[in-house]
């Protein structure tokens, strides 16, 4: 029964997307500096929009993998013969799968669908994430529509948007949000906050220029000795292991209700949540090692 089953489910599952489906054509050898050099060419122009379109498609496949995993597990079209459950289709399926990570998947996909739909593009996954604790205040069309805004502003400017910018935006937006209790109220002192934040428009980092000619570049800043968010970890570490402890209290639990360690646990996942949406900013400056030459004789 399991062999049928199985030769069924492959005969559904189609080729994978290959160089064919969006049509690159390239020619067999890279071209010399000399050959790439100017202006791109209608040729190099269209090869560019190809390899700009294999990049989106491979987006726009990681909603669409949220959303197809949504309608196997809701459907229950994982039980195959009628036993296997839902963590036996992740690991038969899809290598593996953790649940967790084939519920940040369907968590994220119609936000990423949305946005997709207003900019007319994919946007990276890490942008979308940043803007889930702003969707799930407001709606997934709503943080779209914002998040068009801020990226086109960006872009604008010729600035990069990186994630950290509007995980820092985000937060900022949401600071009304623990005051209101009623969802309506909520979502518009979130929006409201929105609009404070970056009308007339938003506060854009200027771009970085290169060192006019003959003028030596200005000295970079001397980083700490002690990175802030490192001993911030380290706090967070022995917290963590303070939690550890406690949960071994035995004494402690003996006297803990019911309702108090669902409370306990709710705000002990909302604390995880948080903490795996962090995207560490660093700079983007590889600092090069000088190597003095010896002098010639």
């Amino acid at each position: 029964m399991d062999v049928v089953v199985g030769a069924a489910l492959d005969k559904l599952r189609d080729q994978p997307f290959t160089l064919a489906h969006w049509g690159a054509t390239f020619p067999d050898r890279d071209v010399t500096p000399e050959e790439a050099s100017g202006p791109l060419s209608d040729e190099e122009q269209q090869q560019l929009a190809e390899c700009h379109r294999a990049v989106d498609n491979a987006r726009s496949a990681q909603w669409l993998l949220g959303r197809a995993l949504e309608i196997v597990r809701r459907r229950r079209l994982y039980r195959g013969e009628g036993s296997r459950t839902w963590i036996q289709y992740l690991e038969a399926e899809h290598d593996g799968m953790t649940e967790r990570e084939a519920r940040r998947l369907q968590e994220e996909w119609r936000l990423a669908k949305a946005v997709q739909d207003a900019l007319g593009r994919p946007a990276p996954a890490s942008h979308v994430r940043a803007m889930l604790d702003y969707a799930a205040s407001t709606s997934d069309e709503q943080a779209a529509s914002d998040y068009k805004m801020l990226r086109t502003a960006f872009e604008t400017a010729r600035v990069r948007l990186a994630a950290h910018q509007i995980t820092a935006r985000v937060a900022k937006a949401l600071e009304p949000a623990p005051t209101e209790t009623d969802p309506r109220n909520r979502s518009e002192a979130v929006k409201g906050r929105w609009r404070e934040i970056h009308a007339p428009r938003p506060v854009i980092p200027a771009p970085s220029r290169a060192p006019d000619a003959g003028t030596a570049p200005a000295p970079r800043p001397v980083k700490e000795t002690v990175d802030p968010l490192a001993e911030a970890v380290k706090a967070a570490e022995q917290a963590l292991q303070r939690v550890d402890d406690a949960l071994m209290d035995d004494k402690a639990t003996l006297l803990r209700s019911a309702v108090d360690a669902e409370h306990l646990e709710k705000r002990i996942r909302r604390v995880g949540r948080i903490l795996a949406k962090v995207s560490v900013p660093a700079d983007d400056v590889v600092e090069a090692e000088v190597v003095e030459e010896e002098p010639s004789n």
